[in-house]
C-alpha cells in the first residue's frame, strides 16, 4: 500500500463503533487504510460492504471507500503494521464486574505490536484511541513497547475519541477538540501533521501528556453523566409537584451560558457503551487514592434507580403483574444505534418479567440484539401497530423519530387500555390530556390527584 497524494498510511485495529468509523474516515478523506479485527467473520462481512452495527450513513461511506480502493479489511495485523506508518488502537475495553477496565485486549495488540516492530525498519506512530483509565499507557502499553520508544524506532501518542453512536460520522469531521498526548514534542507533532492533512480547517488542539490525555476523556464522560442525572433528579421531584414540568425548567436553566441545553434531557437514565463504563472506572480509579467520591458515587446511584421510577408509574397505574400486557416501544439505548449495551430497555424487560407481565417490544434497529437476551420470553414487533395493539400500558423508552409521530388515536384505537409513559419526553403532553399519560418529570394536573 503506497503513500497517496502524500498522505500517510493508516491503519486501524479492532473495527468497533470507533475503528470502523474511523476506518472508512480516513479512506474517505484520501488515505490508505488497512483494517484489522481478528473476526473472521466481520472481515469477510466488511468487505462485502455489511457492518455488524447500524451508525448512520456508515454504510454508505464504507461502500464507497472499498470502491475507491483506499480500505481493505484483514485479521493480519502483521501485514498492517508493516505496510503502513501510523496506527490508531481501537480495541474494546469492556467493564469488569468490579468496574474496572478490562485490558486485556490493549496488552495482548501491545505484546503483539512489539513483535511486529521487530521486523520494520521505518519508524512508526501508536496512536491509542481506546478508551482507558488515567495512567494505563504509562503503566501498562508503554512498557511492553518501551525498547522501540527508548530507540526511536516507534512514537507513543494518546488520542481520546468523543464519538456519539448515532452521530460517529458527523463527530469525525467535525470535532470540538482534538487532544494530544505525547511523551515529547516530536511524537505530538507528527499526529498534528496527520490532522492537517485530514482537516480543511483544523480544529482546536490541545496538546498534553498522556496520563492528562485519558482523564479529559473521563472527565468529560462523567460531567455529562452527571448532567443526566442531575435533571432526573429534578425530575422525579417535579413529578411529585402539580402542574409542573421538567420540560420547562430544563429550558430555562439551559439558556443560562454557564449550564448550556446539552445533556438536560430528563429520562429514563444513561446507557451504551460509554458513559455507565467509564463512570464506573472513574469512581473505581479515585479510590486508588483513599477518597470516596460522593459525587460521582451518587451519579452512578441516581442512574441506576432511575428504571425503577418507571416501575413505579406503572404500579401506580396498576398494570404490573399477570393478564396486564405492556407495550415498550424502543430498545436501543438511544435513537440512530442498535446497541443496547447498558439499556435501560433491558433492565425493565427483566423487572417486568419477574413480575409476571406479557411483554411486547417494537424498535427500528435493535430487535436482533434483543432477541439475544431473551429469545422466546417476549413478544416481537414488526410495526408500532402490532406493538399497540390490545395492550394495557405503553412505555416509550426511545425518542426515534417515528414514535413521536404517534397521536393520540395510533394509542386509543389500538389499545385495550390507554396508559400512556412516556420516559423519553417525546410527545406534548397537551395532546393527550383526554388519555392516561404519564411522563417522566411531569406533574400531575390538581384534576388527576387523587
Amino acid at each position: 500500500m503506497q503513500k497517496k497524494n502524500g498522505k500517510s498510511r493508516i491503519s486501524v485495529i479492532g473495527l468497533g463503533f470507533v475503528g470502523l468509523s474511523l476506518s472508512v474516515a480516513n479512506a474517505k478523506c484520501g488515505f490508505p487504510t488497512i483494517g484489522v479485527d481478528i473476526n473472521e467473520q466481520k472481515i469477510a462481512n466488511l468487505q462485502k460492504g455489511i457492518p455488524d452495527f447500524f451508525e448512520p450513513k456508515l454504510q454508505e461511506m464504507l461502500k464507497s471507500a472499498l470502491s475507491s480502493g483506499l480500505l481493505e479489511f484483514t485479521s493480519n495485523i502483521e501485514r498492517a503494521i508493516l505496510n503502513t506508518d501510523l496506527t490508531f488502537l481501537t480495541v474494546g475495553t469492556p467493564p469488569t464486574k468490579n468496574g474496572k477496565v478490562d485490558l486485556s485486549q490493549i496488552k495482548k495488540v501491545a505484546t503483539k505490536i512489539s513483535q511486529i516492530l521487530q521486523k520494520k525498519k521505518r519508524r512508526h506512530l501508536l496512536v491509542v484511541k481506546s478508551t482507558v483509565a488515567p495512567q494505563t499507557t504509562d503503566n501498562t502499553i508503554k512498557p511492553i513497547l518501551s525498547s522501540f520508544i527508548d530507540s526511536g524506532k516507534l512514537d507513543l501518542v494518546v488520542n481520546p475519541e468523543f464519538l456519539r453512536e448515532g452521530s460517529a460520522i458527523d463527530d469525525i469531521f467535525k470535532p470540538h477538540l482534538i487532544v494530544i498526548g505525547a511523551y515529547n514534542k516530536s511524537a505530538g507533532k507528527k499526529l498534528e501533521n496527520y490532522y492537517t492533512k485530514f482537516y480543511s480547517k483544523m480544529p482546536e488542539v490541545i496538546h498534553t501528556d498522556p496520563t492528562t490525555a485519558e482523564f479529559i476523556k473521563y472527565a468529560n464522560n462523567a460531567f455529562l453523566a452527571t448532567k443526566i442525572s442531575f435533571i432526573n433528579s429534578i425530575a422525579n421531584i417535579c413529578q411529585q409537584v402539580p402542574n409542573v414540568d421538567v420540560n420547562t425548567i430544563a429550558n430555562a436553566i439551559g439558556k443560562d451560558s454557564r449550564i448550556g441545553p446539552l445533556f438536560l434531557k430528563a429520562g429514563p437514565g444513561f446507557g451504551g457503551s460509554c458513559l455507565p463504563k467509564d463512570l464506573s472506572a472513574l469512581i473505581e480509579f479515585s479510590n486508588k487514592f483513599g477518597k470516596k467520591n460522593t459525587l460521582f458515587k451518587a451519579v452512578k446511584e441516581v442512574n441506576d434507580t432511575q428504571p425503577q421510577r418507571i416501575v413505579d408509574l406503572l404500579q401506580k397505574i396498576g398494570v404490573l403483574g399477570k393478564n396486564k400486557t405492556i407495550s415498550i416501544l424502543g430498545l436501543a439505548f438511544k435513537k440512530d444505534t442498535d446497541d443496547i449495551r447498558e439499556a435501560v430497555s433491558i433492565k425493565l424487560v427483566k423487572e417486568l418479567i419477574k413480575k409476571g407481565n406479557k411483554i411486547k417490544v417494537h424498535d427500528p434497529m435493535a430487535i436482533g440484539n434483543f432477541k439475544k437476551i431473551f429469545g422466546n420470553k417476549i413478544t416481537y414487533c414488526d410495526t408500532t401497530d402490532n406493538c399497540l395493539k390490545n395492550s394495557d400500558c405503553c412505555v416509550l423508552l426511545t425518542e426515534w423519530n417515528e414514535y413521536r409521530k404517534l397521536g393520540p388515536n395510533d394509542f386509543r384505537n389500538r389499545m385495550k387500555h390507554t396508559n400512556i409513559i412516556d420516559a423519553r419526553r417525546i410527545l406534548e403532553p397537551e395532546r393527550f390530556s383526554d388519555l392516561n399519560f404519564m411522563a417522566i418529570g411531569l406533574g400531575q394536573s390538581e384534576q388527576q390527584i387523587p
